[in-house]
């Protein structure tokens, strides 16, 4: 570094490289850093830079090098010819200060005169020349198209402001700050005339002054525009088909990006008012000059999730022009609608919203649009009688289309139920598997501008969302290839997942309880006032709600539980007929489980729970004793089963506790040995008893569950209080620890009966796993895959409520045996006093899975005609600016 610093090489040298001319005492010596570490004389220097006014030049004084320019060294940069002499410049020499991507620096420059000109006015020379001016008269500063497209992208990109980018230049010319560098910013008219031909605006005979609303606005290319990616006949398809060119909208508010009023304020309109994705200002005010004092919060009532509407009346607004916006984008590829972005003046006010939301679908020819709120419950109410209030050519004529509404994903969990079942994207038909939270992610991207806009005059900071939102669209469009491929790899692997996951659990069911729960399905989807089938009904009014028993009656059942496996340990052997044998050697099996309970149970007085293990193995062993008696009377083969394992046991190692001792029932034998080593029927008895205590411990597991799931949400909903919290959470682990039991003994069942019977007899019986009897606060069943799908092409991770990613099937422990029955008696037989059937439950679990599978197979589909709209909007858009070159006779 110290070499680069001083000559280096060029210490001994003699002459100058290009022109050889020999140095002596008073030659001067120069060295540019943009062409390289070779020194020049004052001649070459000059020549060299004919056509690069900007290079960053230094000048040896005999000890350092000194920072220079060419201006200084009576250079003059010519316009018009590159550098190039003119045969007829300007009289006139001009100093303009230039800021380019390394340095800003003074150039002295003189205007073209000549006919190589075509007759370009002094501002025209400086933009063929590549100098962006900061004012269009009498430019005193500029900036080259290079160092304004360095901002831009560092703007766009990482979000830094001109204050900022101008001050690190400023620097990077001179680090001690020893002169004023005069420069002033132009980045909003550059970024401005950048859209504008992007937009293909200069193409156009008329220029600006025929531009359209929205028209600047960057397209999606995924989602359906007519006359450019959809098929000439897409209306006609059959009705299965037609939620492929459903439009799919999100719309919310940010109240982070507002705006604050200034002292100084001065009139200072955006340079592009209502033609990309801010709507035009002044029809907007006008129109919500009717709705100062907007009523419409009133009606909020049932639900529990209108903070953002009850906020209006209550959100501080002092001191601001707007306290953040509102916007509508495409749900499913995030990118935001042209005319779909509009200032809040006081919350989340219907009269703002729905103006925004018609301006954003204003001239759509889709037969379905479906769109994604967060209180889209209550907002759909009214919104038919809001569009008539709207302007004229905002309202759109419902008859020729169809509007479906929905609740995002995780902002459903704040709703009720009933809300939440009755809105959820899950059962809404064909918008796929989408989240619905898109928007959110659309947000994440814009809020690190916020601190920036905040304090920025309203025509600024309307440029910079402008330009930021341009950026984002122009990013999530180039993404689609990599994005669309990633999603639908996704989708296939789960959807294929899905539908073996449900056919395993519907080729178990009846057909005519399947025909019976999809008519209640499609009576639903046909009119929503009809029962909900993805929700569990209670009461004698039909009301939408989840009943269960009290917390004092699944304490007491549990007492009662309790005791009756307490006494199980000191019951007595019954007789001696074949069933009493089996049964006893049941219970006796139960009396070692119970024992392996007690012995990993952890409690204070451990020396107390070691004496009641104690006690609970000599009981056993009592038993025992009185019960071998019997197996050797009807199984002889277990008695020689004993005697082996006693020969080959070693002598020096202790016998083994109650709960190891091998009992040896028939199912613990070999096939051979069952067969010629014990009574006639034995095997069979057990295995009716094994099958039987399966199925039991089944209706047991639907009890429980039920059980937990309505203690969880009650807890959620009404416990309030450390006391009330650990009492509650006290008799849910109770409750879990009785599904933990059941489950152990269900598979002790499962194991004997695939031992008596074989595997190919017990297919109602299934493998429990885990997964089988988890129950936590995700409703969803593929929430992990979902988000997995809507992440996918987000560079930014807006942070979702905190839910849970269990990826989990719907459980063949519902539906074995066929499916119940609503009418069977024994069904409606559970411990815990629950107040709907377990057929119903299970009903509601079967109509869930169908229509997440269902969902999962429309997110193929979409995705593959997602891809074909990809192609087909890009040979559009080129056969569009094909047409643009040919229509303005003065652009080349």
């Amino acid at each position: 570094m110290l070499r680069y610093d001083g000559l280096g090489d060029a210490l001994d040298e003699k002459k100058c490289l290009w022109c050889e001319q020999a140095y002596t005492r008073q030659s001067r010596r120069f060295r540019c850093s943009d062409c390289g570490v070779f020194v020049q004389c004052f001649d070459c220097v000059r020549s060299c830079h004919l056509t690069t006014p900007l290079h960053r030049v230094k000048e040896w004084n005999r000890t350092f090098w000194v920072a220079t320019t060419l201006t200084k060294l009576g250079y003059v940069y010519q316009l018009g010819h590159g550098g190039h002499p003119c045969r007829r410049p300007a009289p006139a020499i001009h100093e303009m200060v230039v800021m380019d991507t390394e340095v800003i620096q003074t150039v002295s420059y003189r205007y073209c005169g000549c006919d190589t000109a075509d007759h370009a006015n002094n501002l025209e020379q400086l933009l063929r020349n590549g100098w962006f001016p900061a004012t269009m008269v009498d430019p005193d500063t500029c900036g080259t198209f290079s160092a304004l497209e360095t901002f831009w992208t560092l703007n766009v990109v990482g979000n830094i402001n001109a204050h900022d980018f101008v001050g690190a230049m400023e620097r990077q010319t001179d680090p001690c700050q020893v002169d004023t560098v005069p420069v002033s910013s132009s980045d909003q008219q550059f970024s401005f005339s950048k859209r504008m031909k992007h937009a293909g605006r200069a193409h156009n005979p008329q220029l600006l002054a025929a531009t359209q609303n929205g028209e600047c606005a960057v397209l999606c290319w995924t989602c359906p525009h007519d006359g450019k990616n959809l098929p000439d006949r897409w209306r006609d398809v059959a009705p299965e088909f037609q939620f492929l060119y459903m439009l799919i909208l999100a719309m919310d508010a940010n109240f982070r990006l507002k705006n604050c009023l200034r002292a100084n304020e001065r009139d200072d309109p955006p340079l592009a008012d209502g033609w990309g994705y801010i709507v035009e200002e002044a029809p907007y005010k006008a129109h919500l000059r009717n709705y100062v004092a907007e009523k419409d919060v009133s009606a909020v009532s049932t639900c529990i999730a209108f903070a953002a509407l009850l906020q209006k009346d209550t959100r501080l607004t002092t001191g601001l022009r707007c306290s953040g916006v509102g916007g509508v984008v495409c749900a499913r590829h995030e990118l935001v609608r042209l005319r779909g972005v509009g200032d809040l003046q006081k919350g989340e006010q219907y009269a703002n919203m729905d103006y925004i939301l018609f301006s954003a679908i204003l001239g759509i020819t889709a037969l379905y649009l479906a769109i994604s709120y967060d209180i889209a419950c209550q907002w759909q109410i009214t919104l038919r009688t809001h569009m008539n209030s709207l302007p004229e050519r905002l309202r759109l004529d419902l008859t020729l289309l169809v509007l479906l509404f929905a609740l995002p994903v995780w902002h459903a969990s704040a709703h009720e139920e009933s809300c939440q079942n009755e809105n959820s994207l899950t059962y809404l038909e064909g918008v796929g598997r989408m989240d619905g939270e898109g928007i959110e992610r659309t947000w994440s991207v814009l809020n690190p501008i916020a601190w920036v806009t905040k304090e920025m005059a309203k025509g600024a900071r309307a440029d910079a969302m402008e330009d930021k939102i341009d950026h984002h669209n122009f990013e999530k469009n180039i993404a689609q290839g990599n994005t669309l491929a990633r999603k639908l790899i996704v989708a296939m692997d789960k959807w294929d997942r899905q539908v073996e996951a449900f056919k395993e659990v519907d080729r178990t069911l009846w057909s005519e309880v399947k025909k019976e729960w999809q008519a209640k399905v499609d009576a639903w989807r046909a009119d929503r006032s009809q029962p909900n089938p993805y929700l569990i009904t209670g009461g004698h009014d039909g009301a939408f709600v989840l009943r269960g028993p009290s917390e004092a009656a699944i304490r007491l059942t549990l007492t009662k539980d309790e005791a009756e496996e307490a006494a199980t340990g000191g019951a007595k052997l019954h007789g001696s007929s074949v069933t009493s044998f089996v049964v006893a050697g049941l219970q006796l099996e139960e009396v070692q489980q119970r024992i392996k309970r007690e012995a990993r149970r952890r409690v204070l007085l451990a020396a107390d729970q070691q004496q009641r293990v104690q006690e609970m193995r000599i009981a056993f062993f009592s038993k025992l004793g009185r019960w071998r008696k019997l197996q050797a009377v009807y199984m002889p083969a277990a008695v020689r089963e004993l005697e082996e394992a006693e020969d080959a046991r070693d002598p020096d190692l202790p016998p083994p506790v109650a709960e190891e001792v091998q009992l040896y029932l028939p199912s613990g034998l070999r096939q051979a040995d069952r067969e010629a080593g014990c009574r006639k029927g034995l095997p069979a008895m057990e295995a009716k008893l094994r099958e039987g205590d399966c199925q039991d411990f089944v209706r047991a597991l639907h009890s429980r569950l039920h059980a937990k799931r309505h203690l969880l949400n009650c807890h959620d909903e009404s416990v309030v209080g450390q006391r009330a919290a650990t009492r509650a959470y006290t008799l849910i682990e109770r409750i879990g620890e009785h599904v933990n039991t059941v489950s152990r003994k269900y598979r002790c069942a499962r194991s004997a009966l695939i031992a008596l019977k074989g595997a190919a007899a017990c297919e109602s019986y299934g493998e429990l796993k885990p997964s089988d009897v988890q129950l936590d606060k995700e409703h969803e069943v593929d929430a992990k895959a979902r988000k997995k799908l809507g992440s996918i092409g987000s560079k930014y991770r807006c942070h979702d409520p905190a839910l849970s990613s269990k990826d989990k099937t719907f459980s063949w422990i519902w539906t074995g045996g066929g499916g119940p029955g609503e009418d069977e008696e024994e069904l409606h037989d559970c411990k815990f006093p629950i107040e709907f059937s377990v057929a119903t439950a299970v009903r509601v679990e079967w109509s869930k899975a169908k229509a997440c599978k269902e969902r999962w197979e429309e997110e193929v589909e979409l995705l593959r005609e997602e891809m074909k709209r990809v192609l087909c909007f890009l040979r559009w858009c080129a056969i569009w600016w094909e047409e643009r070159r040919v229509s303005h006779g003065n652009v080349s």
